[in-house]
């Protein structure tokens, strides 16, 4: 009996090349987060600098992620104009995250926060990396992007700091007794705290958590920020709402938004960017909502549909150009569909 025959594998590579270079479409790097190799050593194909590529979240009537859907059932529209899609994933990538963490949340919010660390943490998976980001009116690093979920959630219990509240004085020539000819009266020192000083910059923390994004540079992976903050964002910020959202929209960036708060706004400045960038804003006022509320958004995150194309038009110069996405499904009635709401066209030079 003769002997299977067996391909080598510079063959193989070979073969595979030359498929991908006669495919019509244009190509993504495949991941597989199971495998044992590096990012350095997977096998990855260029794409086309002129690639628009727009990740999409479905939710059905009941307000639930849907999945399923076919390249044929979405639309999409640059400046009103019908694009030809090339490209089309619906498989889950690997996130880079960035944990944005306002220090300002009131008490409520912080204790409702340190009781659900490990689940926030838990709802990522192994393959996501996750760095750590606290804010007031200044950002500040906790966590490079590290794998080591241990590490993550030491970095939350250890480091966050929250932003300290003046106590009364109890002591010295300004306490609450003054002394009369030896007898002690009663006076309104200290029985009202001062007021809380308002800094909280979230422009400014945004741009810092795109900043660390920018330099994952892999589109194997999903790139996204979760803040978790109230949304009321003071004056003096160093970097403007439409600079930062500039640097996101450039960046691929998606923000996710919780206010674990009851509050007069609605998400506030966070809401704002995660509409522009096609993410969520969620409101869970009890720790048990909240906990449930992580793994809503890292799944919504990870199982994004990504629609490609390559504009009708190409720029002259840079301009920003207005991106709307439909889905038409003949089995499905009532969709909400979120995505960016453009991006900056750069000429190919």
């Amino acid at each position: 009996m003769s002997k299977p025959q067996t391909r080598s594998p510079g063959l193989v590579i070979f073969a595979c090349l030359i498929a991908l270079c006669l495919s019509t479409g244009p190509q993504l790097p495949a991941q597989s987060p199971a495998g044992g190799g590096t990012e350095q050593d997977a096998f990855t194909l260029k794409i086309p600098v002129n690639l628009v590529l727009v990740p999409v979240s479905v939710r059905d009537s009941n307000d639930q992620p849907l999945y399923g859907l076919e390249r044929e059932d979405f639309r999409v529209f640059e400046e009103d104009v019908l694009q030809r899609l090339t490209y089309f994933s619906s498989d889950p990538l690997p996130l880079s995250a960035v944990l944005l963490i306002d220090r300002t949340l009131n008490s409520q919010a912080q204790s409702r926060l340190e009781a659900t660390l490990l689940a926030l943490i838990e709802s990522f998976s192994a393959f996501d990396e996750i760095a750590v980001i606290k804010f007031d009116h200044t950002p500040n690093q906790l966590l490079d992007f590290t794998l080591d979920k241990r590490k993550v959630l030491e970095a939350l219990r250890s480091r966050i700091n929250w932003e300290p509240h003046s106590p009364a004085m109890t002591s010295g020539p300004f306490s609450r007794k003054t002394s009369v000819g030896g007898i002690e009266l009663e006076n309104a020192r200290g029985t009202v705290q001062p007021p809380k000083t308002w800094n909280t910059h979230i422009h400014d923390g945004v741009f810092a958590a795109v900043q660390a994004l920018r330099r994952r540079r892999s589109r194997e992976r999903r790139k996204m920020i979760l803040i978790i903050s109230e949304g009321r964002n003071a004056p003096g910020n160093r970097n403007s709402y439409e600079d930062t959202l500039e640097a996101l929209l450039r960046a691929e960036i998606v923000v996710y938004g919780i206010t674990p708060v009851r509050s007069v706004l609605t998400g506030g400045a966070v809401a704002k960017y995660a509409n522009a960038t096609g993410g969520e804003m969620l409101f869970p006022f009890k720790a048990d909502r909240l906990a449930r509320t992580y793994p809503i958004i890292t799944r919504s995150a990870r199982n994004q549909y990504v629609l490609g194309y390559i504009p009708n038009t190409l720029p002259d110069t840079v301009s920003f150009r207005r991106i709307r996405v439909y889905v038409e499904s003949n089995r499905i009635k009532n969709l909400t569909v979120k995505s960016r709401k453009g991006y900056y066209a750069v000429p190919a030079f």
